[in-house]
């Protein structure tokens, strides 16, 4: 009925030949039936045929869901606004979203569990404003695959284009701005999942963890949060074994902590770890309090209760130089000082250096010198003059 109906609309009222005539009707009602609808005009000409061909070639049948990333894993297919929001607001947070073109609106969001986390596929078809209703008690890597987003939020804001990732941390302010038929990946990291890992991983302790916003360009957060997707599309039945998902939040985790830039970067990669850290400052306050005694690193470790190995490390990564070397400093300065106090006419340096550890005469003026830029007879001598003219000239 609808084909006999769909002829004679297409046929010319007076009989004659119907020339060019416009299909727009034909196609889009077609199109429908096809879960497409079809924007723009097409003419046919005399031949019937010409109009089917044409028509069947405008016309595609629905991509297959499970051909798209995380395809078993549907959460909303939907063009009402207020269905995304709802249906967005139980994978991530609530949020509000405001579209300039409401009748060309449409959204899909596929989403799977990951441990404590979620990885998201998300399609937008026309441009959209998403605004945080809800402080956010997570952080969340945004792949754009396609189209681009311009970020707002607490750390700063950036455009991320196709192909790059940018890194939302906790916090109040959110506001993303997608450009029309943008595709993306997300990844839904709880605060507790993230700092749970930095203290497994990081030297010290560090400060509230808050990410640059935009991604490097060299950043393997992309090609990672893609294989975590190919690796839960992998799985045929859909339901991927807790030992996989354990491991897959975990390497997304770890990759942002030690690729993304963040605040704190500087603390989780000093050496030592926190009890070496610790250990060093005691060891440390052991040495000023007995300056004079010999080293006994063995001893210091054993006072301050960790290995060797952890003590040297612990050195390194506070003061930034071996244990020896921190010591032999101390005792430079403390030489220095005495040089600079004493009487010219009354001590020498040889009895100086002596007091302060230093039994070969000939190593200790030149430990001195590359110390205090300057020799220990003229220290002794003119402290004053010498001490300006290593400073300022």
């Amino acid at each position: 009925m609808r084909r006999a109906e769909s002829r004679r609309e297409m046929a010319d009222p007076s009989g004659s030949a119907p020339g060019l005539i416009t299909a727009f009707a034909l196609l889009n009602d077609v199109g429908r039936r096809h879960g497409r609808t079809l924007r723009r005009r097409v003419y046919i000409g005399k031949n019937r045929s010409t109009a089917c061909r044409s028509i069947r070639s405008h016309t595609r049948r629905p991509m297959n869901p499970t051909s798209m990333p995380l395809g078993r894993h549907t959460r909303f297919r939907t063009t009402d606004v207020g269905h995304a929001e709802a249906a967005a607001a139980l994978v991530m947070s609530p949020h509000r979203l405001r579209v300039a073109r409401p009748r060309e609106f449409g959204a899909r969001g596929h989403a799977v569990d990951i441990g404590c986390s979620k990885l998201a596929y998300v399609v937008y078809d026309t441009d959209v404003d998403l605004t945080a209703v809800a402080p956010m008690d997570y952080f969340t890597i945004l792949l754009i695959l396609r189209g681009s987003m311009h970020v707002l939020t607490e750390a700063g804001e950036a455009r991320i284009d196709a192909g790059r990732a940018g890194v939302v941390s906790p916090g109040d302010l959110l506001r993303l701005r997608f450009a029309p038929g943008t595709v993306q990946i997300a990844a839904k990291l709880p605060r507790e999942v993230v700092e749970r890992a930095y203290a497994r991983i990081s030297a010290e302790p560090g400060p509230r963890l808050v990410f640059d916003v935009s991604a490097p360009h060299d950043s393997p957060c992309p090609h990672v949060l893609q294989l975590a997707v190919d690796t839960v599309d992998r799985c045929e039945s859909g339901v991927l074994p807790p030992g996989v998902t354990g491991e897959l939040e975990r390497m997304v985790v770890t990759t942002l902590l030690l690729s993304q830039p963040h605040s704190g970067t500087r603390h989780m990669l000093r050496g030592g770890g926190t009890r070496g850290y610790r250990a060093a400052g005691l060891a440390a306050a052991a040495i000023e309090a007995n300056l004079m005694a010999p080293l006994d690193v063995a001893d210091l470790a054993r006072t301050a209760g960790v290995s060797l190995r952890t003590l040297q490390d612990g050195f390194r990564s506070r003061y930034g130089e071996p244990l020896t070397t921190y010591h032999r400093n101390l005792r430079l300065d403390h030489a220095h000082r005495l040089l600079s106090e004493a009487d010219a006419g009354g001590v020498t340096v040889a009895e100086i250096a002596i007091a302060c550890g230093f039994l070969h005469l000939g190593r200790f003026a030149r430990e001195y010198r590359l110390r205090q830029g300057v020799t220990p007879s003229a220290t002794l001598h003119s402290p004053r003059d010498a001490d300006n003219a290593a400073r300022f000239g």
